[in-house]
């Protein structure tokens, strides 16, 4: 029989500290002697909630599809939708740049 990576008390510990996110399993984690990644998956495979950290870009900006800037850029040129469907395929900073002016 192989031996347990976490005792019933660390579990306790993961236990008590649900919901996780990355900051509270990074700081459990230090107390547990475990890496962070390893709390997250425990508490994951005990069926407690982890709440993932959303994508942002380094500017902090939210992510935004292109498709949903060129359905926003049909919105407000009150274009039928799907009528700019090779707009897509242009930068994200020319898209950004044409909504901010016919906006």
């Amino acid at each position: 029989m192989t031996s347990k990576n976490y005792t019933p008390e660390m579990e306790q510990a993961i236990t008590e500290a649900s919901p996780l996110d990355i900051a509270s399993a990074k700081d459990l984690a230090e107390k547990l002697g475990r890496k962070p990644r390893s709390v997250i998956a425990k508490a994951i495979s005990m069926g407690l909630p982890y709440n993932a950290a959303k994508p942002a870009r380094k500017d902090g900006t939210p992510i935004v599809r292109k498709a949903e800037l060129v359905s926003a850029i049909e919105k407000s040129l009150s274009a039928g939708s799907g009528s700019l469907v090779g707009l897509e395929k242009a930068t994200r900073s020319a898209l950004d740049s044409l909504l901010s002016e016919i906006a």
